[in-house]
């Protein structure tokens, strides 16, 4: 979520990093160019990496992958090399390698990026290698910390802008889960202000996005509703049952049916089951819960792997 911009200096051009932090951007100088065209078209390159790869470390299943691409990257920039070989994605089966983020990363990663980085000077190449690890540390970095419900202590830290609608690409704002998740975020959580609670409201959302795509493969009917925030799962009670013999169930992010103001990012979900005339509470779940799922939903729900995974060792 790191965004670049050129700064002109004299007849030169800087590419300047910039990120969201507590209370204000932060801004460093990344490297200087000769001319203003390629500084500009390197920022815009730089920005599209980096916004990716910050959606992915929250959204996608496919961000090992990404962040193992740019580190050979990193490699080949520190290399002597004269030219920049391209670098492909490891190959893998992931669900969320279908999608924009998967295959704009491969094209910067494979063609863009190298053919311009490829003209840079030894220094240049440096200066930028050494910011893709800075970038690339602060992601690893959220990952570790994010999931003990913790805040950074650093009021400078990169970690403030995890799970936000990206900067310059406006990359989450829309669209469905997992992709669209940070939108969701901003419009059902108060939580603008915490990367922690922010990451809470991620781990709610990505169960619910796991719930849906889980029934799907069992032979089940599933989506995800905004308003109010849940999975609507539709759920086969035998492999050939016929379409009505069927238990129908929804997940919400919190116990209020059609109110989500103040939600709480840290509430377990709330399991129920519809039935004829009304419905049942069956139980609340915390989302990193895969034993109380399987037991209250089916053992379908570990089709798929969970995405949520909660350290409550500083509780």
């Amino acid at each position: 979520m790191t965004s670049y911009s050129v700064l002109p200096s004299g007849s030169k051009a800087s590419v300047i990093a910039t990120w969201t932090s507590e209370f204000s951007d932060h801004s460093a100088k990344v490297t200087t160019l000769a001319d203003a065209e390629p500084a500009a078209e390197l920022a815009y390159l730089l920005t599209r990496l980096s916004e990716h790869a910050w959606s992915a470390a929250a959204w996608s299943g496919i961000s090992p992958v990404i962040e193992a691409g740019i580190a050979r990257l990193v490699e080949r920039l520190r290399s002597t090399e004269p030219r920049i070989a391209p670098v492909d994605l490891v190959k893998t089966d992931h669900r969320h390698t279908e999608g924009y983020l998967h295959s704009d990363v491969t094209r910067l990663l494979t063609s863009q990026l190298p053919d311009l980085l490829g003209d840079l000077t030894g220094a240049q190449r440096h200066s930028i290698a050494d910011e893709l690890v800075l970038d690339a540390d602060a992601r690893a970095e959220a990952l570790r910390l994010l999931v003990t419900g913790w805040d950074p202590e650093s009021t400078t830290s990169r970690i403030w802008q995890m799970c936000e609608v990206t900067r310059s690409m406006s990359f989450g704002e829309s669209g469905p889960l997992p992709e669209g998740g940070a939108g969701w975020i901003n419009r059902v959580w108060e939580t603008q202000g915490s990367p922690a609670g922010r990451w809470g409201a991620r781990d709610r959302l990505m169960r619910l996005e796991q719930l849906v795509e889980a029934c799907k493969a069992h032979g089940g009917r599933a989506e995800v509703e905004e308003n109010p925030t849940h999975a609507h799962l539709v759920v086969p009670r035998t492999p050939d049952s016929p379409l009505d013999d069927v238990d129908i169930f929804d997940v919400r992010v919190h116990d209020r049916r059609w109110d989500t103001e103040d939600a709480d990012p840290f509430a377990p979900l709330v399991i129920t089951r519809r039935l004829p005339g009304g419905s049942e509470v069956l139980g609340e779940v915390e989302p990193d819960d895969d034993d109380a799922f399987a037991k209250l939903l089916g053992e379908w729900t570990r089709l798929l792997p969970s995405p949520v995974v909660i350290d409550r060792s500083r509780e």
